[in-house]
This record gives C-alpha cells, sequence and structure tokens, in this order.
C-alpha cells in the first residue's frame, strides 16, 4: 500500500469565533479521516494570534496554537470562519498581517461566513471573486471595493483562494475540498455520513429570493414583488415598476432599495434568475424557451446572467442540480 501523506488544514481564529462555521468544517476532514482505509488524510489544527483558549460566540473556551509556532509553508488548507466580536465582522490586525505575510507560502486559503473579512484585511481579495453570508455581502464589498462580492453563490473558487457563505456552507466547502483531494467518491462517503447534501455546489444560491424578500422585516413591496414574479415577460424597467406602486423613479428608487436592501433592477434580475433556475431543474424545457419565459429574451443574455451570479453556464447548471433525465432539450 502506497504511504499516505498527511494533508494539513489549519482553522485560524479569533475571539468570537461562530462555532458552526468552526466546526462544521472541521467535522467533515475528521469523519474523512475516520472513514479513511489507509491512514489520517488531514492533520487538523486550531491557532489563534497568541495562541492558548479563545473565546467563541457561545462562550465556550477553545484550544488553540500560536501562529508564531506554525511553518506556513506547512499549511496545505488555512480555514477562516467567521464569527462577530460585539456584532461587527472579525477584525484583526496580528491575524490580519500574518495571512497577507505568508499567504505566498500556504496553498490554499479559504473563509467562511464572516471570515472573508478577514482575507480583505489581509489583501488577498483584490480582483477576486468573493461569497460571504448574504447579509454581511454589502459591507463586504463597501469595505473592499476591490473584490468582486457576490450575494448568491454557496461558495466560490478563485484560483487558490475559497470563500464560503455562512453557517452550514462551510460544510458545502469542506466537502468540495475534500472531492477535489481525495475525490468525488470519498465526499459522497462523508456527505452520507454527516447526513447532509453532497449536490450543493458552489453555483447554487444560498436562498430563495422570493422568499427571503417577501419575509424581510418592513418591506413594503411585497404586492410589488407578487406582480413582478406573475409578470416577468414583460418590459421590467424603473419607469413601470415606479408607475406600479405611484412613485417617481427617484423616490422609487430609494425606498426600495431601503425597505429590500437591493435596487429595483438587481431584484428583477435576481426574480429572473431563480424562476430560470427552477426551470432548469424541474423541467425539460430548452435553454432557449426558459430564457423568454423569465423575460431574458434570449439565450446569450440568460447566458451572461448565470455566468455573471454563478459563473456557470446555465447547461452547466441543469447538468449539477437537475433530476430530470440527461436527454434534455438542450443539445
Amino acid at each position: 500500500m502506497d504511504e499516505v501523506t498527511s494533508h494539513l488544514v489549519a482553522f485560524l481564529v479569533s475571539p468570537g469565533v461562530n462555532m458552526i462555521d468552526l466546526g462544521g468544517p472541521m467535522q467533515a476532514f475528521s469523519t474523512c479521516n475516520t472513514l479513511a482505509k489507509r491512514g489520517t488524510l488531514y492533520e487538523i489544527i486550531t491557532a489563534s494570534a497568541q495562541g492558548g483558549a479563545v473565546q467563541t460566540a457561545p462562550g465556550l473556551m477553545l484550544p488553540t496554537t500560536a501562529i508564531a509556532q506554525i511553518d506556513p509553508s506547512n499549511i496545505d488548507t488555512l480555514v477562516v470562519p467567521g464569527g462577530s466580536n460585539g456584532g461587527q465582522p472579525p477584525e484583526n490586525n496580528e491575524l490580519a498581517h500574518w495571512i497577507s505575510a505568508n499567504s505566498a507560502r500556504i496553498g490554499r486559503i479559504c473563509s467562511v461566513c464572516t471570515g472573508a473579512f478577514l482575507l480583505g484585511q489581509a489583501g488577498i481579495l483584490s480582483g477576486r471573486r468573493v461569497a460571504t453570508h448574504w447579509r454581511w455581502a454589502e459591507e463586504l464589498q463597501r469595505r473592499y471595493p476591490e473584490a468582486h462580492v457576490e450575494l448568491d453563490p454557496i461558495y466560490i473558487e478563485d484560483k487558490n483562494v475559497w470563500t464560503s457563505a455562512g453557517v452550514s456552507a462551510g460544510i458545502d466547502l469542506a466537502l468540495a475540498l475534500i472531492a477535489r483531494d481525495q475525490g468525488r467518491a470519498t465526499a459522497m462517503a462523508v456527505a452520507r455520513n454527516l447526513v447532509v447534501y453532497i449536490t450543493r455546489s458552489g453555483g447554487q444560491a444560498q436562498f430563495s429570493v422570493p422568499l427571503e424578500a417577501q419575509s424581510a422585516s418592513g418591506n413594503t413591496f411585497a404586492d410589488l414583488e407578487d406582480w413582478i414574479l406573475n409578470h416577468l415577460t414583460m418590459r421590467l424597467d424603473i419607469a413601470t415598476l415606479a408607475n406600479r406602486v405611484g412613485m417617481s423613479e427617484r423616490s422609487f428608487r430609494r425606498k426600495y432599495h431601503e425597505a429590500t436592501g437591493r435596487t429595483p433592477m438587481r431584484a428583477v434580475e435576481a426574480f429572473r434568475l431563480e424562476a430560470a433556475s427552477q426551470s432548469l431543474i424541474s423541467t425539460m424545457q430548452s435553454v432557449k424557451q426558459i430564457a423568454r419565459a423569465v423575460g431574458c429574451e434570449t439565450e446569450n443574455n440568460l447566458l451572461r446572467l448565470f455566468r455573471r451570479h454563478y459563473g456557470i453556464t446555465p447547461v452547466e447548471f441543469r447538468q449539477r442540480f437537475s433530476k430530470q433525465p440527461e436527454n434534455s432539450a438542450d443539445p
């Protein structure tokens, strides 16, 4: 039997770390070790700026190793879990400096949820596509405008930097890393053991856009959004929508953004994207037919929409998520 080379995974934590952001991916790697029949595949360590006990968000004390005691060149995967200290995303000058100084020596760098803020502070998100929890996406983009923050994906791989959304998305990220390292069969075995879905890939949306929009506290535009969902093939420009609610275009733009956290045009785009996604998963319609049915008019328009939001084509999305037979209407 060939000798197994252990893959070092270092979790870099700061006070207020979220236990699920940390424990979910850690358990996935640990379960992979448990199921392995050829030795320890992943060596797991937890590190912090000074070492010693670090208090987690629920108040539990977590033993850690000081980053000064770790050789960065030995780290195959660095994972920065999210969390908050005083209700704000993590900010740690010492950890950010260490990540910045050693990023070139580390195999791949990952974040879960608001852990992306530390990667942004370290200066390694510039020019990269980035994911975080959807509630923090706008703030991450504001703080680090050189990054390309995307609202929808569960996780994103951009070269050697992987970023993921919040909470359970960290498990999806870990499963993707395991699949890359050990193969899909091993990742599926881990997923089955954890009783989670292996089919959630990075292109899948974090949440249902209509559901999230209409469940938002204080959203006074729920009736308008119902109307949009039932009239996706119409010309849904600012003038049409503002006229529908009896507002000037300027007031409508401002009030809609205040109520929902996104611009009207981003909302229309998101509704069309989700409608198209559901059709790709649940029907045998061609991409061209779906594009017309959701108001994108042409297949190329829908293609651009999917690439911009998910980083994949509609056909690739269907191949990943559809439970329909593979002999679909698409070529």
